[in-house]
């Protein structure tokens, strides 16, 4: 069977071509095409195009020849090149913007020449950009989904090219981004502030070293050198020197409970409290192993493990009116007693509007938990039975003296 389409530098007959063109009609569920404008949609972005073939509708030839030699092609190339993800995702907005396009010629006809030809390609263009989005937020997405995911590290970012074409084409989506953004710049910085306060349950462990660690010495062994200084080279020379250090006991596991409910979009220190909660997310994402993440509001959502999912809780879900942090300690509770999570830290970062708070719930946790620790942001008072972090205006300024470094 002979197979027709616009790039010379493709075999459409190839089943590899064919798989992933399935793929993409599938994901769109466009029924005015068929697989060969499906493997130009796809490959036009997966590879440096080479034009000089037979399409199989002139109005097809027409709509992609208009689209690549638009500046917005030449943003959403630039993440999708080699990248079959991405590639996939921009493949399936711009066919579902064709077939939104023959629609409109439907409803106004088919005009080849003069004004209308005009305001047709003019149509083109528009439902492009409602398909596509902004160049300019694709490639500002595309930067800070890679950072986000450079940061977080082991893995957790799997296309940040797919996932800024995900989100490019929903304005309020990339108003929310800008969220992720901010939390991104604070939280290196927040999270050293944070471990002189609270250290996520550091512990103490017996160790030895040589002159150098005097400074972290045990007792004994400042003793030992006051009063025996031959006895203390020789320990010291031998590597048995006793001294206590600081390890990461929050590396047994956290479990971060994000508030983000409405009050949590309101400033504090004229930063947003949900980005200052997402920067402590990010910290502990950062710094710790063992980490279990879920956001809640009126209800509790599911864990965060990468980079697609924090950006899918924090730029789709709405933010919800309601506050309900003992339905979310309960939540955590049961998580970790049916996954026998061990010896974790349960926070929870929130801005403490919730006058529901049982107590009780917060007592329970510590039967469960190695601790319970409220991250508040503000002034407010801690619930019973609960250790407290406070993140005030003046911890943001100084986080923000070093964001420029991020």
């Amino acid at each position: 069977m002979y197979f027709v389409g616009l790039l010379l530098n493709v075999d459409y007959g190839d089943a590899l071509v064919r798989a992933r063109a399935l793929r993409v009609l599938r994901a769109s569920g466009v029924r005015a095409v068929g697989v060969e404008e499906a493997v130009d949609a796809y490959y036009v972005h997966y590879r440096s195009p080479i034009f000089g073939g037979r399409a199989s509708s002139p109005v097809w030839e027409r709509f992609l020849m208009t689209y690549v030699k638009s500046h917005y092609y030449g943003a959403v190339s630039a993440v999708s090149r080699l990248n079959h993800k991405a590639s996939l995702e921009a493949a399936v907005r711009l066919l579902k913007a064709f077939e939104s396009y023959l629609r409109y010629l439907d409803s106004y006809g088919r005009v080849w020449f003069g004004r209308g030809a005009r305001e047709a390609w003019a149509a083109a263009m528009r439902q492009i950009r409602r398909h596509l989005g902004d160049p300019a937020d694709v490639v500002e997405l595309y930067r800070l989904f890679k950072r986000l995911g450079e940061v977080l590290g082991r893995g957790r970012s799997d296309s940040p090219g797919a996932l800024a074409l995900s989100v490019a084409s929903d304005p309020r989506r990339v108003r929310l981004s800008r969220i992720l953004a901010k939390a991104l710049a604070l939280s290196s910085r927040l999270g050293a502030l944070l471990d002189g306060v609270w250290g996520l349950g550091e512990e103490e462990e017996r160790a030895y070293g040589s002159l150098h660690r005097l400074r972290r010495a045990a007792l004994y062994a400042k003793a030992l050198a006051l009063g025996a200084p031959p006895l203390f080279l020789h320990k010291a020379a031998s590597a048995e020197l006793p001294v206590y250090r600081q390890v990461g006991g929050g590396d047994k596991g956290i479990y971060l409970l994000v508030d983000k409910s409405g009050s949590m979009y309101g400033a504090l220190g004229g930063v947003e409290k949900i980005a200052v909660a997402a920067a402590y997310a990010i910290a502990v994402l950062r710094r710790f192993k063992n980490v279990v993440i879920r956001f809640f509001d009126a209800e509790v959502y599911d864990p965060v493990s990468d980079v697609e999912r924090l950006v899918e809780v924090l730029t789709r879900v709405a933010a919800s009116g309601g506050t309900d942090i003992t339905q979310a300690v309960e939540a955590a509770v049961e998580d970790a007693e049916s996954r026998e999570l061990r010896g974790y830290v349960l926070a929870v970062v929130t801005d403490g509007e919730d006058d529901r708070l049982n107590p009780l719930t917060v007592r329970e946790a510590r039967a469960v938990f190695r601790d319970v620790v409220f991250v508040l942001l503000g002034a407010q008072k801690p619930p019973p039975h609960a250790r407290a972090v406070w993140i005030s205006p003046n911890d943001l300024r100084l986080a923000g003296a070093a964001s420029a470094v991020i």
